[in-house]
């Protein structure tokens, strides 16, 4: 009995330290986006995990593509793009079904300079997301993060007008946008 109580406290904190560590990651994120002087130690933040979930590999491969901003060398700043579409379609492939990497790949990809042609996968992430509104709660976040995402996609103009009544509906808030 012992055992299994001891293994169920070892879960318990582990999913704790886990979603503790991904709300720092969301948080974090969200200041290199704010401001381009954090980016460096977002990128140094994300490359202390070890063994990374998908998500943080999407987040991982986030803060590349954002370091890319704050280097001069337009050489260097490729590769960097270049690191975080390889690190980000690792990501995808790891959990294809998961929204918040969808919302992070068309964050950057929706960003990129269209001459780089890299930002093939915007339509289909939109797609996704839109499919698979009923999941945001899956994410266990803060309602406000999934107001961040919906934020993100209203602010581009890429949905629709019935995606826009889709999104509010899901969240159940149809005066918040």
């Amino acid at each position: 009995m012992k055992l299994l109580s001891g293994i169920f406290f070892f879960l318990i904190s582990t999913i704790a330290v886990s979603q503790t560590s991904l709300d720092v990651v969301r948080n974090e994120f969200n200041k290199a986006v704010m401001d381009e002087a954090k980016s460096e130690s977002f990128n140094d933040l994300m490359n202390d995990f070890e063994n990374p979930s998908p998500k943080i590999k999407a987040y991982r491969a986030v803060s590349e593509a954002l370091l890319a901003r704050v280097l001069w060398n337009p050489f260097s700043k490729l590769a960097q793009v270049r690191k975080y579409q390889s690190d980000m379609e690792s990501a995808v492939a790891l959990d294809p079904a998961d929204i918040e990497i969808r919302f992070l790949r068309i964050a950057i990809e929706y960003n990129l300079p269209p001459f780089l042609g890299m930002s093939e996968h915007v339509d289909e992430d939109l797609d996704f997301i839109m499919a698979n509104l009923s999941t945001v709660d899956s994410l266990k976040v803060d309602p406000s993060y999934g107001n961040y995402i919906f934020s993100f996609l209203l602010g581009t103009k890429l949905c629709t007008t019935d995606q826009i009544v889709t999104m509010k509906e899901s969240l159940g808030q149809a005066n918040s946008f």
